[in-house]
């Protein structure tokens, strides 16, 4: 805050305070603060004494009447008390008992620096057009809190300073984000405006607009317009060029029940093709009149197919499959039984986790384990194999975010098949028992890492004989930056009863290294999944008894929010989100520190920071690992973690590149990419044309780092170099 600003700011304020000796101090006081009704109230007065009557031009013979307003001398004097001048020299001011003078106003006077610059988001011109009001708004916000708020000379700013204790610093920054989310250009006063001003703003006002503006309303009219005759019966003995019909099965699902009651979903098809779509329920019959071609009609009876499709597609079962991968050719353990493992879930469910009993060797040669481990491996790939692809030729007619990775983690069972009366089961046999259609079970994302955080970072900087950099200027794998995500968990702000779930990602700053910016926000519900997408179209699991690590293929379709349902105060709590930047002496990879702030405006039920490093395969750059560490904070200290879990993911860039074109999908769209299993999984060979040649390379992927991270759950607890990579490096 520069002297000369001070200085101009000091000249405009004074005028507010300026002090007639005629008058006194009371006197300039009342004119000042009730200026607008004593102005009405001598206006009114003066005017009933000085003006003269004025003959009605279109009466004759009538009398004219002065209506006066009544005096408000009871409520104001009409005659101020006069107190003695100030005179220069003298300590007589103005004292600290006026309300709209306190210790922060005086602070500022005496050019004191700021308690607060605050950011308001967005320049001052943009929230309130009327800067009038902006003055006021913040000198009454002032006043009820004790505070002194000055705002920029400039009002494209959007800082203003704050002078106050920090209490009323607090008080006065939570009343001026209420202020900016309830001003819209056209709130009367701010936040606490006179009733008088607030009044006039509740009369309708014939507001002019420019010819862009009336442009867009009547181009909104008319697309309005054109939207509901469509959606009407044409009249009686209109004839189009080209007609078309399609037969509904309308006992299997009700078309109203699924578009509306007049088909409101198809209006998309209607503008886009200019084309009456009614569906006549008495004979359970969809018409479609044009005046186009015929290839319009056609288009739109098979977009109304492609309806029935995705129906289907997200009616169908979950595709579930569990399997057991093949037992160690060198490891003779096969018996196997279950131990109690962790809850999981909104009802805290108990899981069982299978596990290997240690037994001694059967008396068994070297080829018998050989042949038992090639075919059970060649029975599960053939399984997993048709299950991927039944699942990937329904998906392309799901419209909305779709998304396949591997995943991680520790397998638990929640409801299976055991034989009564004993412990443990032959691996053969649980294998088999556990293909049932009863069997449930989850993948609890956590690969109970026991080590340091250094310990395990650096195991993953040395693996250079399974990952390279994604960066292809870092040179090693140390250098990969970290990515962070906040997950909150909240109650929804006006259905109390509902859990939804928030999570921002955030993407490194270009203009300031070292720092983050907000890039994504998707709010979801939890426990409550979309009508027609009950579950995830494929859960593949395989279950590693010999390792204790699990993983698992996910299909799955998010379950997020329409942006209808976002509330004003949703819509604030991601605003306020904010990057922290953590001191100097703390690294939120090792030490967990919290670098998301947490709004106050919603109740936030649970919170975690999830802290990412990204390497490709060396093998096949396209699939990427992300190793990430989950934090908690629940404990005392609200910026170091109460609990820390680790999960590892898998998956393809060519995966989201081609299921990223379902979220743009509308009614009736179908994808464009090849659902052909090939495209998904490519060989690493580009010689090879077996459709299966690919699957085998990606399961031979997931089978690599399942044993990476088997090194290093067993290397974690103390520091360990890795001989390949640095055998490798030496060569």
């Amino acid at each position: 805050m520069g002297d000369d600003y001070l200085r101009i700011r000091e000249k405009e304020n004074a005028k507010e305070w300026q002090i007639k000796e005629d008058a006194g101090v009371q006197k300039g006081i009342v004119h000042n603060y009730f200026t607008q009704y004593i102005d009405e109230d001598q206006t009114s007065e003066s005017g009933a004494e000085d003006a003269s009557p004025s003959p009605a031009p279109n009466l004759s013979n009538s009398r004219t009447l002065f209506l006066t307003r009544k005096p408000v001398s009871n409520v104001f004097p009409k005659k101020p008390i006069i107190r003695p001048a100030w005179k220069p020299g003298s300590k007589q001011l103005i004292t600290l008992a006026l309300k709209r003078d306190n210790a922060a106003k005086t602070a500022y006077r005496n050019k004191e620096e700021p308690s607060r610059l605050y950011d308001m988001k967005a320049p001052l011109r943009e929230i309130e057009p009327n800067h009038s009001k902006i003055y006021r708004s913040f000198e009454e916000i002032g006043v009820r809190f004790g505070s002194f708020v000055l705002p920029p000379r400039d009002l494209r700013n959007s800082k203003i300073a704050i002078w106050g204790d920090s209490k009323q610093v607090q008080l006065t920054i939570d009343e001026l984000e209420s202020w900016r989310d309830r001003s819209d250009g056209s709130s009367a006063g701010g936040p606490s405006g006179s009733s008088r001003s607030q009044g006039k703003d509740h009369f309708a006002k014939i507001a002019s607009t420019t010819g862009l503006v009336y442009a867009k309303e009547n181009a909104k009219a008319a697309r309005l317009a054109q939207r509901l005759k469509f959606q009407k019966k044409p009249a009686n003995g209109r004839k189009f060029n080209s007609n078309g019909y399609f037969l509904w099965p309308n006992d299997e699902i009700r078309a109203t029940d699924l578009f509306g009651p007049n088909c409101e979903a198809l209006d998309s098809l209607r503008m886009e093709f200019k084309a009456y779509v009614l569906f006549e329920e008495a004979r359970s019959i969809f018409k479609v009149h044009s005046d186009k071609e015929d290839s319009h009609v056609n288009k739109v009876l098979q977009r109304i197919e492609n309806t029935i499709k995705e129906y289907v597609a997200r009616d169908h079962r979950p595709t579930l499959l569990f399997t057991v991968e093949a037992p160690n050719r060198y490891n003779y353990q096969h018996e196997v039984q279950v131990i109690p493992g962790p809850a999981f879930g909104l009802n805290r469910t108990q899981s069982r986790i299978p596990t290997f009993l240690k037994k001694k060797p059967e008396p068994r040669g070297h080829e018998f384990w050989e042949n038992l481990y090639f075919n059970w491996c060649e029975r599960n790939e053939r399984t997993m194999y048709r299950a991927v692809h039944d699942v990937l030729d329904r998906i392309p007619y799901y419209r909305g975010s779709i998304r396949m990775s591997v995943n991680y983690g520790i397998f638990g069972l929640t409801k299976y098949y055991w034989p009564p009366g004993t412990s443990s089961v032959a691996q053969a046999d649980f294998a088999k028992k556990i293909q049932l259609s009863n069997t449930r079970g989850t993948l609890v994302r956590d690969l109970q890492l026991g080590g340091s955080p250094k310990n395990i970072l650096s195991y993953c900087h040395q693996a250079r004989d399974v990952f390279e950099n994604v960066d292809p200027h870092a040179k090693n794998l140390a250098d990969a930056m970290p990515s962070y995500r906040a997950m909150f968990y909240l109650r929804h702000p006006e259905k109390i009863a509902d859990v939804l779930e928030l999570e921002v990602s955030f993407k490194p700053n270009e203009a300031e290294p070292g720092k983050f910016e907000a890039s994504k926000a998707v709010w979801r519900r939890c426990g409550k999944p979309d009508i027609l997408s009950q579950a995830p179209p494929l859960e593949m699991f395989s279950i590693r008894l010999h390792s204790g690590i699990s993983w698992e293929l996910k299909i799955s379709t998010e379950n997020a929010l329409d942006a209808t349902r976002i509330t004003p105060q949703m819509d604030l709590f991601v605003r306020n989100i904010q990057f922290k930047k953590p001191p100097s002496n703390q690294n939120p990879a090792l030490s967990g520190y919290r670098v998301v702030t947490r709004p106050s405006n919603l109740r936030i039920l649970g919170f975690e920071q999830k802290t990412s490093f990204r390497w490709s395969l060396k093998l096949q750059p396209q699939f990427i690992f992300e190793l990430s560490r989950n934090d908690e904070y629940n404990g005392e200290n609200p910026w170091l973690p109460s609990s820390t879990q680790w999960a590892a993911t898998l998956h393809d860039r060519e995966w989201d590149r081609k299921l990223g074109v379902n979220e743009t999908l509308g009614v009736g769209q179908e994808a464009d990419w090849d659902p052909q299993i090939n495209h998904f999984f490519e060989p690493m060979a580009t010689i090879s044309n077996d459709s299966v040649a690919g699957f085998h390379d990606f399961l031979l992927h997931t089978r690599s780092v399942g044993t990476f991270l088997d090194e290093l759950k067993l290397a974690s607890d103390k520091p360990a170099t890795r001989a390949n990579g640095v055998q490798q490096d030496g060569q």
